[in-house]
């Protein structure tokens, strides 16, 4: 054995000693169901409970204990034996995962009968099936359904004897005896004579007879697949590689790959083996079902090809956090694993572990225990597969010499020991196989491999063209063979590297006898032999600039050749298979006909010509469910959008997807310029003085903010992602401190969804908001306050996102919202979003409060939030459509404030407002001492009233608004209280209109990026942070106007201070203190929003299925505060919550208050009012008083 001290070690190493007589296969499940009756055994999740009549667990899906499956065994056993089955007979199954496997393989073990599990799809490829039915000697078969049933009859199976067909469905067709039948066999069965069926008799390359525990198929070079015969030795020897990543009792195993794989059988076997728990999500692998069950069932491991694994993570991709830390391995196999794919499983599945090696049906000579750190198993930017297993030998060779090479060269790996079978049933593989001078049998694997300094090793490529596509093997003879079938073509097959499959089959011919024959011979294909098999593409000798095939000197193809021309053609001289959409069709499409028509240009570039493609038909009639995954990405690329895989599923025609594209695209209002920036952060220095200002302001700022963020054990360096600009409304709002008494409490229920889920949700929700993630800090020394957004970390949701158990019911929940426990939640500086968790016993379902500052949201805002929440639960596989991004409306606001377009809103504002220092006495209520919120409970007024007379307003003027009516209302009942000539108060403005400032000239400057809409277009109303303002009302009461006159005046006002809403604060009260100094004319803006302030909420905060607002909760400073809307049937209904300073003000007046607010809105939408002068209420309440 060569050590790492040998000045040049040589590629060859072996592994620890191996046990001389290891216990058989069936003797180790039986012991274990001795030790452990008692200890859950199998879970099915998509099988009911009591199948086939057989007694488990309660619950809502299959759970048996090893007491139960062992009895289910029995009885199975039982019933063969009557029915003539009985050692060394053949027991063959076509099954997906499910109770129907573990029960096949467990009476075959006990029943000495060789196992052989096959693929269900290999029904659909006559000539392959009556290969491996032949070769497996069939006695006994089971299949899942009369489908497959169907196509096992139509096969010709050369037998002696009746072939016993057991079905595991409850439809038995004729001649089929179901699963339920079977092990209620009555005594009846044994006074029939039953066949003699002769044991099946495999022999191996050797020629001598072997007696299998289980017969798995590989793929290799030729047309069929071969047989391998595994003994109780060599199904040892992968149970010891198994072991590495667990052998325990606690262990719980999901098993997702088909079973008749050599990872599908042996790691069910091994778990069974050592009394773990073994799970089937799903009868096939399904990405959202294995989701669950790793969730919900605690699952300790599990097994993944490449494939798979893009899919789950696909599936969970919001997720910034661990997905499943309960995970302790998940190991990775195929010949496409890459560094990658082994980081994603710690890093983004949340896994403890992980492990790979290098395992093929005939022996599994490499192997590695599960790494915490996936650098551990990455040397060189390739996978390490680990070292040699217990009793293996390995060796690198020279492809052609056979000579070991050094270690760091590449070269064939062979293997030796007790895991290896001794050759392939009935003498096939040619010289794969041999026997060197000292006795010992090894096997020449076809795979290039690398032998690092320190024994382990890494498989850098393949000598054989076996393909591997999604973790099936493919032998390019099979597609050869139907290729060649076509008058003039002698095809070659090779595999071409592939980002989703792994690789895919590529089909190289002299030329073509016509313009359709690449159309025909991929037709061909898929009708003889299936999707699968479909090469990717059909290219000509003139294609990849060859004039013969290149050969060896002994005349043979040389494939690696041909797949590194193929290789270079992608790359360099042919369409790239990620780009060939952007190609064909340079515009983006609009409307379905164009959709329609890029939908199947898309799906050509699978082989599928669209004149052939039927639109109706199910697209599993012509597609796997990798070619279904790789168009998924070539929608997401071609149209800017796609599918998620939720809705692949649902959509399962192409006319169902051509709708469902058309559909998001006619309904996206955004470019690429609209998706959230998730910045790596922190900013630099430099990025922060553009932000900021001077270095020494920057460097200032962020040593304020790294000292605050400590405060709260956040850091700058590791959870910074970038700072942000405030707007003058919020910089003059936490100036003047009002926006700090301004959080809000809201209760929020959901429909039957638990609190992990809800958890999940909220994160999901949350990147996708990322704003809400973020504290503030005062910055430098002029005190202005910018955010500091935080990137969405696992602790970072931890400390936001908390569990606090369970409430009764309901009320406790809106209580808890009214009563916030935590108060110093969501303050200064930071974080300033948080959500207490429950679980409402009631109701059966999670429910939260949130509570977050102001300085986050708006009401429009909110409602993007909540609508963002009800779709994560509704549907949690598919993305939440990205929004504008904060940032962007930051920037532009920032920028652009002092723009000319914002000079004009800026002296319009101080034109209409320059004498307002003259009008204090408007303030109202009026503060005799300092402001303060209420304490008791409940925190506020709510108060509503029908006003049916809108609907004569709306028919008659239109353009006058519920609000504009309710704000005549406020300012006449504001003249009953102060006696003044004008009303003086403050209204929010949701500042969604458009982008501030946005010239005009540039509104049509076309985006970035071809077909992209123009920047100007970017929709404010999908912001997804707080774009709002507040404007002053400084209304004139002028009596004598008629009542109409003054409803039109307040709406054509209404209109420019919507039109002009985004105009900075601090440069309007710059200018109303430069217009009157010493007046303090523009500290009267924040005075009056502090005094009193509408805010008009259309539809309150929305109406979702799956959340409620159950209660809205805000402790604000604020003389009087009305949050109003309307509601009702006609929407007719004014709906009012107020909050008031308890200091100042009482509960008895403000009720006194909006009463006479009702009352004015009364008379002024009374028509026979509209032409008589305001004096007329104002004297009618004077004399009602």
């Amino acid at each position: 054995m060569a050590t790492i001290s040998d000045p040049h070690p040589l590629s060859l190493d072996y592994g620890d000693d191996w046990p001389d007589a290891p216990l058989p296969i069936w003797r180790q499940l039986s012991l274990t169901a001795a030790r452990f009756p008692d200890k859950l055994a199998l879970v099915c999740r998509h099988q009911p409970p009591g199948l086939h009549g057989i007694q488990s667990l309660p619950a809502k899906d299959l759970r048996w204990t090893y007491g139960q499956l062992l009895t289910a065994v029995d009885l199975l056993c039982i019933a063969l034996q009557r029915h003539g089955i009985s050692e060394g007979m053949s027991l063959v199954t076509f099954l997906s995962n499910g109770a129907e496997f573990p029960l096949a393989f467990w009476a075959a073990h006990k029943l000495r009968c060789p196992f052989i599990p096959l693929d269900p799809k290999n029904l659909i490829n006559p000539d392959e099936a009556e290969h491996l039915v032949s070769i497996a000697q069939v006695a006994l078969v089971v299949m899942d359904d009369p489908q497959a049933a169907a196509w096992f009859d139509s096969l010709h199976v050369p037998s002696d004897c009746p072939i016993l067909k057991v079905i595991a469905g409850k439809t038995c067709p004729i001649g089929w005896i179901s699963f339920a039948e079977l092990l209620a066999a009555s005594e009846e069965v044994t006074k029939t004579a039953m066949p003699s069926r002769p044991q099946a008799v495999f022999k191996a390359n050797t020629g001598v007879t072997v007696n299998p525990v289980t017969v798995l198929f590989t793929s290799g070079t030729t047309s069929f697949p071969k047989g391998c015969p595994h003994t109780d030795l060599t199904l040892n020897a992968f149970m010891k590689n198994l072991a590495l990543g667990g052998a325990s009792t606690e262990d719980v195993f999901c098993s997702v790959l088909p079973n008749n794989h050599a990872m599908g059988y042996f790691y069910v076997l091994h778990f069974f083996c050592n009394g773990g728990t073994v799970i089937y999500p799903s009868a096939w692998f399904d990405a959202a079902e294995m989701a669950h069950a790793l969730l919900v069932d605690s699952v300790s491991h599990t097994c993944l090809v490449p494939t798979a694994l893009h899919s789950l993570l696909e599936h969970c991709r919001q997720d910034s956090a661990a997905l499943f830390p309960q995970l302790i391995d998940v190991c990775l196999a195929g010949a496409s694993v890459t560094p990658d794919h082994m980081r994603q499983v710690i890093y983004t599945l949340g896994s403890k572990g992980v492990s790979t090696g290098f395992g093929m049906t005939e022996g599994s000579p490499v192997w590695a225990a599960p790494v915490t750190d996936p650098e551990k198993l990455v040397v060189g930017g390739t996978t390490v597969c680990g070292q040699a297993s217990p009793g293996a030998r390995i060796r690198i060779c020279d492809p052609e010499s056979g000579e070991v090479v050094l270690r760091g060269l590449p070269g064939e790996i062979q293997q030796s020991g007790p895991g290896l079978i001794d050759g392939y049933i009935g003498g096939d593989g040619g010289d794969s196989f041999f026997t060197d001078v000292h006795g010992r049998r090894w096997f020449r694997s076809g795979d290039q491999a690398v032998m690092h300094l320190n024994g382990t090793v890494s498989i850098v490529g393949r000598y054989k063209d076996m393909i591997i596509r999604g973790g099936e093997n493919i032998a390019p003879a099979a597609i050869e063979r139907v290729l060649n079938q076509t008058e003039g073509i002698e095809a070659q097959v090779v595999a071409i590297d592939d980002e989703i499959a792994g690789e895919l089959p590529v089909a190289i011919v002299r030329s073509l006898p016509g313009p359709d024959a690449k159309q025909s011979l991929q037709d061909a294909v898929r009708t003889t032999m299936g999707p699968l098999y479909v090469p990717d593409m059909v290219l000509t000798l003139q294609d990849l600039g060859l004039h013969e095939l290149p050969r060896t000197m002994s005349g043979k193809v040389q494939k690696s050749m041909l797949r590194s021309a193929v290789a270079a053609y992608k790359a360099y001289r042919g369409v790239p298979l990620d780009r060939i959409h952007s190609i064909m069709l340079k515009d983006a499409p609009s409307g379905p006909h164009l959709v329609q028509e890029s939908v199947l240009k898309i799906w050509r570039t699978t082989g599928i010509a669209p004149a052939a493609l039927n639109v109706q038909l199910p697209l599993t009639n012509f597609a796997d469910s990798i070619t279904i995954m790789r168009v998924r990405d070539m929608y997401r690329k071609r149209f800017g959008q796609t599918l998620s895989v939720q809705e692949m599923m649902q959509h399962t025609t192409l006319q169902a997807q051509i709708q469902a594209l058309s559909a998001k695209l006619s309904g996206a209002a955004l470019t690429e310029e609209a998706t959230p920036m998730i910045w790596e952060g922190p900013p630099s220095l430099e990025e922060m003085q553009i932000i900021v200002g001077p270095e020494n302001s920057a460097a200032r700022m962020k040593d304020v903010a790294t000292a605050e963020l400590a405060s709260t054990g956040l850091d700058w360096n590791r959870d910074v992602r970038t700072i942000i600009q405030t707007s003058d409304f919020t910089n003059v709002m936490l100036g003047s401190g009002l926006m700090d008494t301004w959080n809000f409490a809201i209760a929020i229920t959901t429909e039957g969804c638990s609190v992990e889920a809800l958890k999940r949700a909220l994160t999901t929700v949350l990147k996708n908001n990322p704003l809400w993630l973020s504290c503030y800090t005062l910055g430098d020394a002029d005190k202005a306050p910018f955010y500091v957004a935080l990137k969405p970390t696992t602790q970072l949701f931890d400390q936001s996102l908390i569990n606090k158990g369970k409430l009764s019911n309901l009320l406790e929940l809106q209580q808890t919202a009214i009563t916030y426990p935590h108060r110093e939640h969501s303050t200064a500086p930071g974080p300033l979003f948080h959500a207490l968790l429950y679980y409402i016993e009631e109701s059966q379902s999670a429910a939260f409060v949130m509570y977050l500052h102001h300085i986050l949201h708006d009401a429009s805002n909110m409602r993007l939030v909540l609508e963002d929440l009800n779709q994560a639960l509704r549907n949690p596989n598919q993305p939440l459509r990205p929004h504008v991004s904060f940032e962007v409306w930051a920037d532009m606001y920032t920028a652009l404030r002092c723009s000319p377009r914002a000079s004009l809103d800026v002296d319009w504002h101080v034109k209409r407002l320059s004498q307002i220092h003259l009008h204090r006495k408007a303030l109202y209520p009026a503060a005799r001492i300092a402001r303060q919120y209420i304490t008791e409970s409940p925190d506020g007024l709510e108060y509503g009233f029908d006003a049916p007379a809108l609907l004569q307003l709306k028919q008659r003027h239109p353009h006058i608004t519920a609000s504009v009516v309710l704000k005549a209302a406020m300012a006449l009942v504001n003249i009953t209280r102060t006696n003044h000539t004008h009303a003086l108060f403050s209204n929010f403005e949701a500042a969604r209109s458009s982008f501030p400032f946005w010239p005009g000239t540039l509104r049509n400057l076309a985006g970035g990026h071809s077909g992209s809409a123009p920047i100007g277009e970017l929709d404010a109303s999908d912001v997804a942070g707080p774009t709002m303002s507040a404007v002053t009302n400084l209304i004139e009461i002028r009596r004598e106007e008629h009542t109409i006159n003054f409803l039109n005046r307040l709406q054509a006002e209404q209109a420019e201070l919507t039109k002009r809403a985004h105009a900075p604060w601090l440069r309007i009260i710059e200018k109303l203190n430069a217009l009157h100094p010493g007046k303090a004319a523009g500290e009267m803006l924040h005075q009056t929003h502090g005094t009193q302030f509408l805010s008009w909420v259309p539809g309150f905060l929305g109406d979702y299925d799956n959340v409620k607002v159950a209660q809205l909760a805000i402790r604000c400073a604020i003389g009087v505060l009305l949050v109003a809307g309307l509601g009702g049937p006609q929407a007719t209904t004014y709906m009012i919550v107020l909050r008031w300073d308890v200091a100042n003000y009482s509960r008895a007046q403000t009720q006194a208050f909006v009463e006479d607010v009702e009352k004015a809105v009364h008379w002024l939408l009374n028509k026979t009012n509209w032409d008589m002068p305001v004096n007329e209420f104002l004297s009618l309440y004077q004399a009602c008083k």
